[in-house]
């Protein structure tokens, strides 16, 4: 769907992706073993940490999917987006000083590292739950960002939807393989910088081309058919939009879900020490929200369609980048426009580094007992790096939802997964490993069953129901099975915030397969 961007954007673009893989390629010239590859060496700047964690969760499916349900729905949306922010803060206060400690006190280098240390009981049955949860959830989540891909270069070059998919790919693909997650949070660095400076564009640009929030909510309250309930925050019972359920759901799938996504969990390790994680919720509030305006582009689209000023679009996918062709300055918009594809860039980064990381350390290594040289493991991990990809694509190529909807079942599968084991279990010291089993069965196989069903009863998202079953399911099991024996380091680890709790600073040590 090309929508005659003016050539000058596209020049801007091509600039970006050479910058971009430039920069990819330089970071990765300090990839020499797995802590490089896998961590970033455990030693990025406080701030590079904190906005490459932004950068994994402020995805294609933030930048494109949900100003795309902001257009075709209005108001309840912002259930998603405003509880969204609060989740860092949850994510923070739950698990940022926690895993970068256990990071140094003990070798742990993936989110299943983390799961082994601190349920010691069923070390290999820890990694295959959250190989296959890292697993199941990436390919949904890709799927979602390579979508994203595909609507942003199509609506700015002379490409195919499908080009479009296959052209981002092969660029990320590039300083992914080549670097992991070193690359990563210095080309996070970069984009997550356009997509702020997207985000105050936008919300400026809505100001002055269509008006204040308050202006653009009485446009659509008093616009014929449906276009009025964009206005409310949920559409009425009955119509086919989505209704109190679905803001209900939304608020808690984002709200906790925050703390359960292993692509946030994963950039906490790289902290160059634990001290730093204290301004985690902090910055990544901030920086999120000013990147989170972008949902204005649709609201705001919205309303210039009622007021026909903008024609009626067949996909809402494609309301962002409209917006930014035909609203923004024509200089101004060719950067800003890069911000669109820097958010599906980064977390396709992201999510390939720990989805590769999970089967080299926690499957090959881990369950399967391997043993590779500094040399070998890279070998394997790029390997897998550009395996996970391909696969990823082809879930692209099998699946057809808006962004917006295929974003919210994937985040909320690896929530069901990996909140109640990782976020929760570093915080209570009763939970379990068959707590574990239990949740993330209930996580895997009702979150993928949800997502292929699309169960979604009286229109509440079925995938918030996985969510909440999983968490119950890891409360209840776990209260009835005998409690975990914990190294002492690790249980210092999970008494961290109570008082006179001390961590032990015994040397690094690999967690027991």
């Amino acid at each position: 769907m090309n929508l005659h961007a003016p050539a000058s954007m596209a020049v801007t673009v091509v600039i970006y992706f050479v910058i971009v893989v430039a920069l990819g390629l330089w970071a990765s010239r300090g990839t020499r073993n797995l802590a490089d590859y896998y961590v970033a060496g455990r030693n990025a700047p406080r701030w590079v940490a904190i906005i490459s964690g932004s950068a994994a969760v402020m995805s294609g499916f933030g930048l494109v999917g949900i100003p795309g349900l902001a257009y075709a729905y209005g108001g309840v949306a912002f259930f998603l987006q405003v509880f969204a922010i609060l989740g860092f803060a949850v994510a923070a206060y739950l698990a940022s000083r926690k895993l970068r400690t256990l990071g140094e006190i003990r070798v742990a280098y993936t989110v299943p590292d983390a799961m082994v240390l601190r349920y010691p009981s069923m070390p290999n049955a820890m990694r295959i739950v959250g190989i296959l949860g890292i697993i199941v959830g990436m390919l949904g989540y890709l799927s979602v960002e390579f979508q994203a891909l595909g609507v942003v270069l199509s609506s700015l070059l002379p490409v195919s939807y499908w080009s479009g998919v296959l052209l981002g790919t092969a660029i990320v693909a590039i300083y992914t393989i080549a670097g992991g997650i070193r690359s990563g949070i210095w080309t996070d660095l970069f984009q997550f910088s356009l997509e702020m400076l997207a985000g105050i564009t936008v919300i400026v640009t809505v100001f002055i081309v269509v008006g204040n929030p308050v202006h653009i909510l009485s446009v659509l309250a008093h616009a014929k058919g449906t276009w009025a309930y964009h206005a409310a925050p949920w559409w009425p019972a009955g119509t086919a939009g989505l209704g109190i359920g679905a803001a209900i759901a939304w608020a808690f799938e984002f709200g906790l879900g925050g703390a359960g996504q292993p692509q946030l969990l994963a950039k906490y390790y790289v902290h160059k020490k634990a001290s730093n994680t204290r301004y985690q919720a902090l910055g990544n509030g901030i920086t999120y929200s000013l990147a989170a305006f972008m949902i204005f582009s649709g609201l705001g689209l919205a309303a210039l369609t009622v007021q026909h000023r903008a024609p009626l679009l067949s996909n809402p996918d494609y309301a962002a980048p409209f917006f930014f062709i035909h609203f923004i300055p024509t200089w101004l918009s060719g950067i800003v426009f890069t911000a669109l594809i820097a958010a599906s860039m980064a977390t396709v980064n992201g999510f390939s580094n720990i989805a590769s990381a999970a089967i080299t350390r926690d499957f090959m290594g881990g369950v399967l007992g391997k043993r590779f040289s500094d040399r070998r493991a890279l070998l394997w991990g790029r390997l897998w790096t550009f395996l996970l990809i391909g696969i990823a694509l082809w879930v692209t190529y099998a699946r057809s939802s808006l962004i917006g909807i295929a974003g919210t079942e994937a985040w909320g599968l690896l929530a069901a997964v990996f909140l109640p084991s990782v976020a929760i279990g570093l915080n209570w010291r009763r939970g379990t490993g068959w707590g574990v089993l239990a949740s993330g069965f209930i996580g895997i196989v009702g979150g993928t069953w949800v997502t292929i069903a699309n169960w979604n009863p009286g229109g509440f998202f079925g995938i918030a129901v996985v969510m909440a079953a999983s968490l119950v399911g890891y409360v209840v099991v776990s209260l009835i099975t005998p409690t975990e024996r914990l190294d002492p380091a690790v249980e210092a680890v999970v008494a961290l915030g109570h008082p006179q709790a001390e961590v032990d600073s015994a040397p690094s040590v690999e967690p027991s397969t």
